[in-house]
């Protein structure tokens, strides 16, 4: 694989994170992660698409309308580091982190973690 690829399957996880409609979400899921992609973040762990869209419905939950920009994308080895910015509803940047994603033979996610201090509930 190469780091087009991988960046690729990576925007398309990061966008379903993002305000979309369940359906599109589930589709972009199934095509960027793995059956038991395995996610961490400093609040949670989940196995699996299902527990991973349960994650995401709480995250839009808590934060309406929340969205995902890359800043930086850094890959070798079926590995890769991201460096991203949230911004909320109105477009202002509100959390940053980065997230470390493994990917497996088939290019999609097996394992994605994040890195970033908790964010408050002002959105």
């Amino acid at each position: 694989m190469n780091s087009e690829i991988h960046l690729k399957t990576w925007n398309a996880y990061q966008r379903a994170w993002g305000p979309i409609h369940e359906t599109e979400r589930e589709e972009l899921l199934r095509s960027s992660v793995s059956d038991n992609i395995l996610y961490t973040d400093p609040s949670s762990q989940t196995h699996g698409q299902q527990e991973l869209m349960v994650r995401i419905a709480q995250s839009q939950q808590k934060f309406t309308g929340a969205y995902f920009r890359n800043d930086s994308f850094l890959e070798h080895h079926d590995q890769g580091l991201f460096l991203w910015t949230m911004y909320d509803k109105d477009g202002r940047a509100f959390v940053k982190g980065s997230s470390f994603g493994r990917f497996g033979t088939d290019g999609r996610l097996v394992q994605a973690t994040g890195f970033f201090e908790a964010p408050s509930n002002k959105t």
